[in-house]
């Protein structure tokens, strides 16, 4: 019998911890056998010897797939040894298994093949990750695979394989599989509804067979009607043994129902994934480390708002003196063109950075006699300016007003 698990992200973890025996594997099944789990073997080891969860993110991380948690990363087909298979044909039977998986489910894909011998069944955990080729690209795309169609065709392409191989027909096929691969729950429904069904029909055999001896009581067992009582003894006895059989038939089948259910409460055990507990645990871990990270990114956003303002203030601080060097600057442009030195200064500057910061002490020597003849000139207009203020307006003060013609040309001084 199999039965196909389905793993989203969350629950890988748990699946490995169960399958490799990790440390807490006793959680996910408490019928775990420690003195026999070396027994156990995984058939996939050499085709995929990396870590599961190494192998899974290298393997996602190769074809196209949505960015959601709902998603299945992973499938476990589950196949549990059937009754009828010999002892000397256990091994083979789940090579066979794996092989015919593999080939289904293409070897690239597989993630491990456990084979567990410590548990009340024998069984094998093949767990594969579900690609499908669609169009040249590959996609992880589970319900493409695991259709309702592939279900249904499941166990009986396994018997047909393994018939093939083993020379006969294992028991692969049962109540539970015949009509397909079904959900626990709906194994359990079944199995409810049959208990119920034999326990019922049970009942009323033993009203009856209550009934034929409360009437066997009252028989009258004179001489007179020996013949009579005679015939209705045979014929209650033969009523009695019918029953009888019916009876062992009923418990014939409550035992094979006892049997299903134990086997179901194994199978159901295995499928159980990480404790509710533990995974609370990681969830509460997770929004820990999401406030912790909040906390850091506020602190973060305090610090550079600080820095902002500090390189605001030094950027005020930086333009109140960038305005002060512009005045300075203004004012000794006016200085140099109140002396008349404009031209001198521009031909100053040109020779000076022609010659790479340097000047010649003859050029040198020669600006100085031009800008002391310019100087002479402007002073010698000034004192004759002032001179003709003075007699015309004695009694006045004197204030010179500096006015630009254009940036080529000499500045001339009005009073």
């Amino acid at each position: 019998m199999a039965h196909a698990q389905k793993i989203k992200k969350q629950g890988v973890i748990g699946l490995v911890i169960h399958c490799e025996r990790r440390e807490g594997c006793e959680l996910s099944n408490q019928d775990i056998d420690k003195s026999r789990t070396h027994l156990n073997y995984n058939l996939a080891c050499d085709i995929q010897p990396m870590k599961p969860e190494q192998f899974l993110k290298k393997r996602i991380s190769e074809v196209k797939h949505l960015k959601r948690d709902d998603i299945i990363y992973m499938v476990d087909w589950i196949v549990t040894l059937p009754k009828d298979v010999p002892q000397e044909d256990h091994e083979k039977f789940f090579e066979l298994t794996f092989q015919f998986l593999t080939q289904k489910y293409n070897q690239k894909n597989v993630v491990s093949a456990w084979v567990h011998n410590d548990e009340a069944t024998p069984h094998i955990h093949f767990s594969f990750i579900p690609v499908i080729e669609i169009d040249g690209v590959e996609r992880l795309k589970c319900k493409d695979i695991l259709t309702k169609k592939e279900l249904k065709r499941f166990h009986p392409d396994l018997g047909a394989f393994l018939e093939q191989a083993l020379g006969y027909m294992p028991s692969i096929q049962n109540n539970a599989t015949i009509n397909g691969n079904r959900t626990i729950k709906e194994l359990k429904q079944q199995e409810n509804l049959s208990f119920k069904k034999s326990l019922e029909n049970i009942h009323k055999h033993n009203e009856a067979t209550q009934n034929i001896i409360d009437e066997s009581n009252h028989i009258d067992y004179n001489p007179s009607g020996l013949l009579e009582k005679t015939r209705t003894l045979k014929k209650c006895n033969q009523i009695i043994d019918g029953l009888k059989h019916s009876l062992n038939q009923y418990q014939k089948e409550v035992l094979g129902l006892t049997h299903l259910v134990t086997i179901q409460k194994e199978e159901l055990d295995m499928y159980r994934s990480m404790p509710l507990a533990k995974q609370l645990k990681q969830k509460e871990e997770v929004i820990h480390n999401l406030h912790s990270s909040i906390h850091h990114l506020e602190q973060k956003i305090s610090y550079e708002e600080n820095q902002f303002q500090r390189l605001r203030e030094n950027y005020d601080e930086l333009e109140k003196k960038n305005d002060c060097l512009k005045e300075n600057i203004n004012l000794y442009k006016q200085f140099i063109s109140l002396l008349g030195l404009d031209k001198i200064f521009r031909h100053f500057k040109q020779i000076f950075q022609r010659e790479h910061n340097t000047i010649n002490a003859y050029d040198l020597k020669d600006l100085y006699q031009k800008a002391q003849n310019a100087i002479i000139r402007v002073l010698s207009s000034l004192k004759e300016k002032i001179h003709y203020f003075e007699e015309k307006h004695p009694h006045e003060s004197l204030e010179i007003t500096i006015q630009s013609k254009n940036d080529r040309q000499y500045r001339d001084m009005e009073l």
